[in-house]
C-alpha cells in the first residue's frame, strides 16, 4: 500500500468513526481476500463502508470471498433490526454477485448480529445457500475460520457482545464530533472566543458518559446533570469567562447531557433502547416444542441460553440478560420462542420476523414487501 493510500485510508477511518451515526455506503458486490478458490469460505456483510474495510483488514492472511449486501450504508446490527438487512438483501446479493460460480459449495457465513433480520431458513429456501452465523466481532473471524469455517461450535467469547473501552471511545467520538460542530459553530457566529472551550466541554462530556454512565446506578441522570453543571462552571473559570459565558456553558452542557442520555441504552449493546416498545416484554421458551436445534444458543448476543447435557433441550438459563433483540425468536424453526407483553399477551414469532424497528424503537417497519421479491 502506498503512502497516499495509507493516508487516504486513515482519513476515512477518522471521518467515519467521528460521524458513524450516519450511513456510509460502499459498493455492493463481491470482494476477494487473499487468493480464494472454489473451496474458500463465503461471507456476507453490510455495505457500511467502515464495516467492510474493517472486515477486510481483519481477514488479512485468510483466503475468502466476501459478498457485500445492499443495506443502505447502515451497519449490520442496525440494518438487520431496522429491516434493511434481511433475507431479501442477502439472497439478492448472493445471486447477483456471481459467487456461486466461484465456489463448489453452498455454505455462507453471516455476521451473528444479522440474525435479528435474516431468517436462515428463508435464505436456504430461496437460494439453497446454508447459513451459519459467525462471531460477533470481525476480529474473531480468523480463529473461527481456522476451526473449520463454522463446522465447529463458536466459543462463548465469539457469541457474546461486549462494550470494551475502544468501542466506548468510538461512540464518544461519534457524538463529540457533531456536537462540537454545532456548539462550536454557533459560538463562532456570536462569540468566537467561546468556540474552543465549548468544543472541549462537549467532548469531555461524551467521553465521560460512554466511559461510566451505565455504571452509575439508578440516579445516573441526576449525577450527570450535577457533573455537567460543575464542568460548565469549571470551563468558564478556566478560560476566564463571566456570567454570560457561564450561562451559555451550562446551557450547552445540559443540552449535551439531554442528547446523550435521551436514548443512551439504544446506542450501546448493553440493553435495549429506552424507548423500545418491547422493553417490558419477556422472552418465553415453550419446552414442549423445543428440539434443541441450537439456533437460539448460536445467535443470542447475551448468552441467555444453555445446552442441557444429555437432554435434547435448550434451557433459558439467563432470562435477565435478554435485551429483546428478537434474534432467537426469528431463527427458531420450531417457533418454540416468543415474547409476552406486560399483560401476558403472546407476541407471535411471525410478528417479530415481519415487523422491524423504526428509529423510535417501534415495530412498525414491514419487511415483508422487500422480502417478497427475493426469490425472483
Amino acid at each position: 500500500m502506498t503512502l497516499f493510500a495509507r493516508l487516504e485510508s486513515a482519513t476515512r477511518e477518522v471521518w467515519q468513526t467521528a460521524f458513524r451515526l450516519v450511513p456510509w455506503p460502499t459498493k455492493a458486490g463481491l470482494r476477494s481476500v487473499g487468493t480464494p478458490d472454489e473451496a474458500s469460505p463465503v461471507l456476507v456483510t453490510c455495505n457500511y463502508d467502515l464495516t467492510v474495510r474493517r472486515l477486510l483488514k481483519a481477514l488479512a492472511g485468510c483466503d475468502a470471498w466476501v459478498v457485500v449486501a445492499p443495506t443502505r450504508g447502515i451497519n449490520v446490527w442496525c440494518a438487520a433490526a431496522g429491516g434493511h438487512m434481511g433475507s431479501h438483501q442477502v439472497v439478492s446479493a448472493l445471486k447477483t454477485s456471481g459467487v456461486a460460480d466461484r465456489v463448489d459449495h453452498r455454505d455462507v457465513i453471516l455476521p451473528q448480529l444479522a440474525a435479528t433480520g435474516v431468517l436462515a431458513l428463508d435464505v436456504f429456501r430461496r437460494s439453497r445457500w446454508r447459513v451459519r452465523f459467525g462471531p460477533v466481532a470481525a476480529s474473531q473471524l480468523p480463529a473461527y475460520l481456522a476451526a473449520g469455517a463454522g463446522k465447529g461450535e463458536k466459543t462463548e467469547a465469539m457469541r457474546r457482545v461486549t462494550f470494551p473501552a475502544s468501542d466506548r471511545m468510538q461512540m464518544a467520538a461519534s457524538w463529540a464530533a457533531p456536537a462540537s460542530i454545532v456548539f462550536g459553530g454557533l459560538a463562532l457566529l456570536f462569540e468566537p472566543a467561546w468556540a474552543w472551550p465549548l468544543c472541549l466541554l462537549v467532548s469531555v462530556m461524551a467521553i465521560a458518559v460512554f466511559a461510566i454512565f451505565d455504571r452509575l446506578g439508578a440516579h445516573r441522570k441526576a449525577i450527570l446533570a450535577v457533573a455537567s453543571t460543575t464542568g460548565a462552571l469549571s470551563i468558564t473559570l478556566l478560560f476566564g469567562g463571566g456570567g454570560v459565558a457561564a450561562a451559555v456553558a451550562m446551557a450547552a452542557a445540559l443540552s449535551m447531557a439531554a442528547a446523550l442520555t435521551f436514548d443512551y441504552e439504544g446506542t450501546t449493546p448493553l440493553e435495549g433502547s429506552g424507548h423500545f416498545e418491547g422493553r417490558a416484554w419477556t422472552i418465553t421458551l415453550d419446552t414442549d416444542r423445543c428440539e434443541a436445534i441450537d439456533r437460539c444458543w448460536e445467535v443470542c448476543p447475551k448468552g441467555c441460553f444453555e445446552k442441557l447435557e444429555g437432554r435434547n433441550k435448550i434451557e433459558l438459563a439467563h432470562e435477565d440478560r435478554c435485551i429483546r433483540c428478537g434474534a432467537c425468536v426469528v431463527q427458531c424453526p420450531q417457533d418454540a420462542l416468543f415474547f409476552q407483553d406486560s399483560d401476558g399477551a403472546r407476541i407471535e414469532p411471525d410478528v417479530i420476523r415481519r415487523f422491524k424497528l423504526n428509529l423510535l424503537g417501534q415495530r412498525s417497519v414491514d419487511s415483508s414487501s422487500s422480502d417478497a421479491g427475493a426469490g425472483s
